[in-house]
């Protein structure tokens, strides 16, 4: 593979997560053919677990219901408008209710201030328009009371609970007389709605009234309903298939949006209205993103859960867009749509009611905007193609960047795959590429990181040597560490500043990489609360050494120890989920420890130099003499010499950084690898088994 070793560039891709371990190939128990099911909102306790209470689906032209429920499959009449909300029928809170609209917006803005769902719901009584704050679905009434108090203490508000027990007034010929009569109700004190009621093939609309929590409530709606509007018998309905209507809403005062309420026993499937080539179906709380296929709602597992069913290859323009970048080399991209083709069909039925999730527990899927020409030619080029191991499926495993070398199955799971071996694989023009960073002492010893294009070198050089600097810009962070996304700001430098240059590193990559510096206290506390969930023994605070024991053949940790104990992992590559900085945790598993530091030299006269540690034959210049001190790492022995007065070290600070390459956990293809390999002229199938050995390429 010599000739494949030549310089590229592209932008950082997300990093594929691996799966369960397998010792070889697999049969899926239920895998996707020609259509697959992507859940976008769902939790069953496993994998991907993300879920809201309502979604807000958006098309161009408008979209067609179907309800699927006990009573059969219905068709819903259209309601106009290219927006819809959806939620389940179940327990809720009206957070506050009033008829200014800006009084309901400051609750919502509070509620969402304090990470609480508020959406404000718009009814009409006696010609007046009433804003109510709704909050949350909740499956039973104890649920929603004790949120209601912990939403009330968080808030100030005084949140009441609503229930799904209605009764219903009567059936109707059309929504508008239903509407008429629910303002009657309305303008009554009664709580009244609209319903679609599915029966078989056709809809029926019906009113029913209440939002009511048990059936003394309900006792007491039919009392006072019919005392104050005789002529209907007032009877918990029996359909389990229905959608209560309400209104939303929708950005502003006097925009409104249906929100379909649907009881928990039903399905409902949306599909957008024919808008030209390609008719697509948004979903805002998803950020917006645009999808092919058709959207399925329902409660499974006791939440709402939204599915996107769509065709496999039309599935997979949207994955390979999100996993791979579009302008990259066809090749790459064919290898990535084969890849994600394997990963799709290999899974099986995993989430039940799906067959896979739109993240990265099994692979990114952000929908219609991440398609582009050369990604749909590069999955229909490989149309149907999947990797197989001894005539079975074979696991799908993918990431940014190997930092030079794949791993092995025993670095990262713990177990051999037989179709996956280490192999050298060239992922380093995103470090050639990088921009350089300065590691800069500031005159009282402070350690820290600027972007090298934000300050001025002077020429000047400091008594070891060291390059002298000014900032050239205003306001500019000096930074824990060489990037802007993951080290913290430790302070803010104005124009003028001077600064002494120790180091050069290259900004933060999907090749390089470092995390912290971290304090001895900082490390012990990550580590024990790995050992504490292991029943492992816990570590001083004042910590030491953090040593990598072992490595495994690609170099990737295998063993830890902090002052001499082990550190408990589930798995090899879980020591990257040990050391974290904010959300963000190692990218790789394939890094070393720094210790890393200052120390400060007391002289003749009081006057104080402080140096990283790591300096050699540091001069250090006092009041009226000199001397010297020699200090290669924190642990080693600090030597005076040369001076006519006592010089010592008046103080040191231990710090500990980590610096790796590759991005993600090395196991299968590296994708920035695919790329270099297809710029030097290789085809998806060479690239598939240069990281792929003993395999097969088949339809």
């Amino acid at each position: 593979m010599d000739d494949m070793w030549k310089k590229w560039m592209g932008k950082v891709l997300s990093a594929g997560l691996m799966s369960a371990v397998l010792l070889g190939g697999y049969t899926p128990a239920e895998a996707a053919s020609k259509n697959i099911r992507v859940a976008l909102f769902v939790d069953t306790g496993q994998g991907y677990r993300g879920v809201v209470p309502a979604v807000t689906l958006t098309t161009e032209k408008g979209m067609d219901v179907t309800l699927v429920g006990p009573e059969g499959k219905t068709k819903l009449p259209g309601l106009g408008g290219d927006e819809a909300r959806y939620r389940v029928d179940e327990y809720h809170l009206i957070v506050a209710e009033s008829s200014d609209w800006n009084r309901a917006q400051q609750v919502a803005q509070q509620m969402s201030q304090r990470k609480y769902e508020g959406s404000i719901q718009v009814v009409k009584r006696s010609g007046q328009t009433v804003y109510q704050v709704v909050s949350g679905t909740y499956g039973t009434y104890q649920a929603a009371a004790n949120q209601a108090k912990t939403v009330a203490q968080a808030t100030g508000q005084q949140p009441s609970v609503k229930g799904p027990l209605r009764l219903e007034a009567g059936r109707f010929n059309s929504l508008k007389e239903a509407q008429d009569w629910q303002a009657i109700f309305e303008a009554s004190g009664i709580s009244a709605y609209p319903v679609l009621v599915g029966d078989k093939s056709k809809a029926s609309f019906a009113v029913w009234i209440g939002d009511e929590v048990s059936q003394e409530a309900l006792t007491a709606l039919a009392r006072k309903a019919a005392a104050e509007i005789p002529g209907f018998s007032y009877k918990q309905p029996s359909t389990q298939s229905y959608v209560v209507l309400k209104q939303d809403a929708y950005g502003s005062k006097s925009d409104t949006i249906w929100k379909y309420v649907f009881s928990p026993k039903v399905k409902l499937t949306v599909e957008p209205k024919k808008a030209g080539s390609v008719s697509l179906i948004g979903v805002v709380e998803r950020d917006n993103r645009t999808y092919r296929g058709e959207m399925e709602l329902s409660e499974y597992k006791g939440n709402l859960t939204l599915v996107n069913e769509l065709s496999m290859e039309e599935y997979l323009y949207g994955v390979v867009g999100s996993e791979m970048a579009p302008g990259w080399p066809i090749e790459a991209l064919k290898t990535q749509a084969v890849l994600a083709r394997t990963r799709a069909v290999g899974t099986g039925n995993k989430y039940g009611i799906a067959n896979l999730s739109d993240t990265v527990y099994e692979q990114a899927y952000y929908g219609y905007t991440k398609e582009s020409k050369d990604i749909r030619k590069a999955v229909d080029d490989t149309e149907g193609e999947v990797i197989y191991y001894k005539g079975k499926i074979a696991e799908s495993l993918f990431y940014s960047n190997a930092g030079g070398m794949t791993a092995d199955g025993t670095e990262v799971w713990g177990n051999p795959v037989p179709y996956l071996r280490p192999v050298m694989s060239d992922d380093t023009d995103p470090l050639v590429k990088a921009k350089i960073w300065y590691l800069v002492s500031m005159a009282d010893g402070t350690l820290g990181y600027i972007r090298s294009d934000l300050v001025r070198v002077t020429g000047g050089t400091n008594p070891v040597g060291l390059r002298q600097a000014i900032v050239s810009t205003n306001s500019t962070n000096l930074r824990s560490g060489p990037s802007t996304a993951y080290h913290r700001v430790l302070s803010t430098l104005p124009t003028g500043a001077e600064v002494t240059i120790v180091a050069e590193e290259a900004e933060e990559n999907a090749y390089s990489w470092t995390r912290g510096p971290y304090t001895p206290a900082e490390v012990a506390g990550m580590i024990n609360a790995t050992q504490a969930k292991s029943n492992a023994p816990r570590v001083s605070t004042n910590l030491k050494s953090l040593r990598v024991t072992e490595r495994g053949p690609s170099g990737r940790v295998m063993e830890m120890k902090a002052d001499g104990t082990e550190i408990a992992v589930s798995s090899p590559d879980a020591h990257r989920s040990i050391f974290q900085q904010g959300a963000s945790t190692l990218r790789s598993t394939k890094f070393d420890v720094e210790e890393m530091g200052t120390f400060t030299i007391l002289g003749a006269g009081g006057k104080r130099t402080t140096y990283p540690v790591g300096s050699s034959n540091v001069q250090a210049v006092g009041a009226n003499d000199y001397g010297s001190v020699s200090a290669n790492g924190y642990n080693d022995q600090f030597l005076i010499y040369r001076g006519t007065d006592d010089w010592r070290v008046a103080s040191k600070t231990q710090q500990f950084l980590f610096r790796g390459t590759g991005f993600g956990h090395g196991l299968g293809v590296s994708q920035y690898g695919a790329k270099a390999m297809a710029e030097s002229g290789y085809d998806y199938e060479e690239i598939l088994q240069h990281y792929y050995q003993d395999v097969t390429i088949e339809q």
